[in-house]
């Protein structure tokens, strides 16, 4: 493995290897001059190209302008909050940027089997082959998601004739949750474990340059509204891209339509059906789980007893909801009346 040295030959810690990093990526980025990317800076005035910096616990990210005049000269002017409120809603990709972003590297797409990832897949296979690239879908088997996910991931990938890479964490979900506790907003490890690492380990073995490509939407939610659709992720070690950052619900859906592209079998389904690692799973959720795949929920309840009544998933006003309960609640439901012989 090959060790970033500082100018006196020592080795440099993380987050100076993350700056160097990001301070190249942000020149790669603004030699583009990616067209979407483009907004006036608000500090200097200049036409520059919008970035945005990954910072451990902020969840809206800072913004800087890079500016590059095609010489060598190269500057970023750092955007102070009220400012980036002002340009952030002015960035999207545009077909020219991801046909640019496609030859920058070997390209991987994130791809869940949700309705977004979907669309995306389909949408940059479409364009990567017209420029005679192959993508490669790179899926993560949470081990804790539903059998038919899996199932559908692989048919869409052998529908679309598109290379399929799925990556699995070193141990089960199930097990690692007895060992580790349960998921939950002060102790969210399920993400990282189950597919961050996947993924990144699977990329460090990539040589060469690569280029991820995501599903993520503005329209999903405010946080995700403030992200810029071109950046350098610090987990994965190369630029990320979210191609249809800008596109509504309703064009994901007539795009898919369009494509005819096959339905997942999970689509009606009032819950998530690709993780269950049970962080932000409602009371309905775990009732829909229990109907449709009380298998997995039992493996859920083995997991909360193995916490040996300290912690459960699910809790209201503060009391401790066992999911036995809830299994409990529903025999007694489907039971059927007893009957007086008398």
């Amino acid at each position: 493995m090959i060790r970033a040295l500082s100018p006196s030959g020592k080795a440099l810690n993380t987050p100076l290897k993350y700056e160097i990093a990001w301070g190249n990526a942000t020149k790669q980025i603004a030699v583009k001059a990616f067209a979407g990317l483009q907004v006036q800076c608000p500090k200097c005035h200049r036409q520059g190209s919008l970035i945005s910096k990954w910072v451990p616990k902020t969840p809206v990210k800072p913004l800087f302008v890079c500016h590059w005049n095609g010489n060598g000269s190269y500057r970023k002017c750092s955007i102070n909050n009220n400012d980036a409120m002002s340009v952030r809603g002015k960035v999207g990709l545009m077909r020219p940027d991801i046909l640019k972003v496609l030859r920058m590297g070997e390209p991987f797409v994130l791809f869940s089997g949700g309705q977004d990832s979907l669309c995306l897949l389909s949408y940059l296979n479409n364009l990567a082959r017209g420029i005679g690239k192959e993508i490669t879908a790179l899926h993560a088997d949470t081990t804790a998601g539903f059998p038919e996910v899996e199932r559908y991931v692989r048919r869409i990938c052998r529908t679309l004739g598109v290379r399929l890479v799925t990556v699995r964490p070193h141990a089960n979900y199930f097990d690692l949750a007895k060992k580790w506790g349960i998921p939950g907003a002060k102790s969210r490890w399920c993400c990282e474990t189950l597919k961050v690492a996947p993924i990144r380990k699977f990329l460090a073995g990539i040589k060469g340059s690569k280029v991820v490509f995501d599903g993520i939407r503005a329209a999903e939610s405010y946080l995700r509204a403030t992200y810029v659709p071109i950046w350098y992720h610090p987990a994965f070690r190369c630029i990320s891209v979210s191609p249809i950052f800008r596109w509504s619900d309703k064009k994901v859906a007539d795009y898919i339509q369009a494509q005819n592209l096959p339905k997942s079998p999970v689509a009606n389904l009032q819950t998530s059906a690709e993780c269950w690692c049970g962080a932000y799973k409602t009371k309905m959720d775990f009732e829909a789980l229990l109907s449709i795949h009380p298998e997995i929920f039992d493996k859920l309840v083995e997991v909360e007893q193995a916490q040996k009544g300290k912690y459960t998933f699910l809790y209201e006003r503060g009391k401790q909801i066992p999911l036995l309960s809830l299994r409990q609640k529903r025999s007694r439901f489907l039971s059927p009346p007893e009957h007086d012989n008398s």
